[in-house]
């Protein structure tokens, strides 16, 4: 469906530029014949003729929305494609956690002591000297 649709687009966006080119040799051909039959100003003959662009315009214009539309729905797929698959991930990795945790803990022997999770944290006095302090003054 996305092939035709930019092959669509692509259509219309040939066919008014063509069409339109085609259109304003034709004006200043026929806007030449007037001049030299009737007299008068080109400039004013041809800005009656302008008024005629509508259809061209039109199929210029309808065909770059049609392909803006499928670049769209492309980008969308792509991200509801990356949405899936981070959803699965963290769906694993949360059921992996689960089976973690289920899992029974070591038991301590007499000779280990018990060890405390506060071990592990820094001293604020002991903080790497790389961090940076800023004044809200």
């Amino acid at each position: 469906m996305k092939k035709f649709l930019i092959g669509f687009g692509g259509f219309l966006i040939l066919l008014g530029a063509g069409g339109l080119i085609n259109h304003i040799s034709m004006t200043f051909k026929a806007a030449e014949a007037e001049r030299e039959m009737y007299g008068g100003s080109i400039d004013f003959m041809l800005l009656q003729m302008v008024g005629s662009f509508g259809p061209y315009l039109f199929a210029l214009i309808g065909g770059g929305i049609i392909i803006a539309i499928v670049a769209f729905l492309t980008a969308y797929e792509k991200r509801n494609d990356l949405t899936s698959q981070l959803i699965h991930t963290l769906s694993n990795k949360d059921s992996d956690e689960k089976i973690n945790v289920i899992s029974p803990q070591p038991q301590q022997t007499e000779n280990t002591p018990p060890q405390d999770s506060k071990e592990d944290e820094i001293p604020h006095y002991e903080q790497p000297q790389n961090e940076r302090l800023y004044w809200n003054g």
